[in-house]
């Protein structure tokens, strides 16, 4: 087994957990950045690491063992899933604020049994809206 290969693949990993760390962190201080452009770079940084180790391991005319497919695998689906996902999120641009007594923007939602919910109908009702940002 290539301990250059098994160092890429492990390098990688950290990467990819350093910068999921990182990022993830930001979300309780409400300080997530709108475009978190160190971390997709950490991100890509750690797959790419995590390749090399597996080309590497192949260039020696070795099958890659578990110490480097493991970590390699996970920086690989840690490090794309993330892109992924921050691909599908989108951060509101300015500083939106809402104060108490302003007027309900029109939506329509669906509700847990399945039923259109539409904002109309809270016309002329007191009604409190919680808004959970950055939690999954």
């Amino acid at each position: 087994m290539s301990i250059t290969a098994v160092v890429l693949a492990l390098t990688g990993c950290a990467s990819v957990i350093t910068a999921w760390a990182t990022y993830l962190a930001t979300i309780p201080k409400g300080t997530v950045p709108a475009r978190p452009v160190g971390t997709i770079i950490l991100q890509l940084g750690g797959a790419g690491l995590a390749v090399a180790g597996i080309f590497w391991s192949l260039r020696e005319g070795e099958t890659p063992g578990v110490a480097v497919i493991a970590p390699a695998a996970f920086a690989l689906m840690m490090g794309l899933g993330f892109i992924a996902l921050l691909t599908q999120r989108k951060t509101p641009v300015g500083d939106i604020k809402v104060k108490v007594g302003d007027g309900l923007l029109p939506f329509t939602a669906h509700a847990s049994d399945g039923r259109a919910f539409h904002s109309d109908s809270l016309a002329g009702r007191r009604i409190l809206l919680k808004f959970f940002r950055g939690g999954w």
